[in-house]
């Protein structure tokens, strides 16, 4: 057996909803802060229209797999893709503590 399969699955999405919320914060800190800007050009524009459909969306795909996980968990494929996707969203929140701790020491 794996390391990916004995990996606690349940509180794994559990983070994955919380660092897809902690990436969707930072990012519009940073966004409003001028720190950064959004490179998806359909996030960007979403975060334009209305804050609450950029939050929306950035919180609908780990939602959704959430809600599909019940069904499909005793697919191997399954157990990968939410390792995979916890891992992305850890490197991504890791990045934005990056940005953000350069962004303080620049200012003072």
């Amino acid at each position: 057996m794996t390391v990916l399969q004995r990996l606690p699955v349940r509180s794994m999405l559990l983070w994955l909803l919380f660092f897809s919320l902690t990436d969707a914060i930072f990012t519009d800190i940073g966004i409003r802060l001028e720190l950064i800007s959004e490179l998806n050009p359909f996030v960007s524009w979403l975060y334009n229209w209305h804050s609450i459909a950029y939050y929306g969306v950035k919180l609908m795909f780990p939602v959704l797999f959430i809600l599909i996980y019940p069904q499909l968990r005793t697919r191997q494929w399954i157990h990968y893709s939410a390792a995979a996707l916890f891992l992305l969203y850890l490197i991504v929140n890791m990045y934005h503590l990056l940005w953000v701790i350069l962004a303080l020491v620049h200012a003072y």
